[in-house]
């Protein structure tokens, strides 16, 4: 996995303000912040996998607003969702998201875990996911069984 991604880990959100003149002021936090190699700064909004038509909506004004407040800087925002849950391979489609396209402003999956990483990102999350499941199900058979025999 990439080492860039945790070199400003204290910042893993973002809030980002803005003052305009006379005197109307703007606020939106990202739920990641990512400071690139180049020093361009990314950030995402994080949602469900399966978000209701208003979360869409505010998804795309929370990407607009941040792009807005740093336009005159080296900074991208897009809306992303951790995993497909339509399977690996697999179109990831809602009837009802008519404000973010998929690919464009929207991150789904192994597209977001390679971007924010390498093109091995995703790949080493689910080796490291299997690993931990394969170590951990013993323990959770045990304390199982621990319960019931209770």
């Amino acid at each position: 996995m990439a080492a860039w991604l945790f070199e400003d880990s204290h910042r893993s959100s973002q809030v980002i303000g803005l003052q305009y003149q006379g005197g109307t002021s703007r606020q939106v936090r990202s739920d990641l912040f990512v400071l690139r190699p180049d020093r361009r700064e990314v950030y995402f909004e994080m949602k469900t996998v399966k978000p209701n038509k208003n979360t869409f909506r505010d998804m795309k004004r929370d990407i607009l607003m941040i792009m807005a407040m740093c336009h005159q800087q080296n900074a991208q925002a897009y809306a992303a969702m951790s995993y497909n849950p339509a399977g690996e391979g697999n179109v990831y489609t809602l009837d009802y998201n008519e404000f973010l396209e998929l690919g464009t402003d929207l991150m789904v999956g192994r597209q977001f875990w390679n971007f924010i990483g390498d093109e091995q990102t995703y790949d080493e999350l689910l080796e490291i996911a299997q690993e931990v499941g394969t170590a951990t199900t013993p323990l959770i058979a045990a304390a199982d069984q621990q319960n019931r025999a209770e």
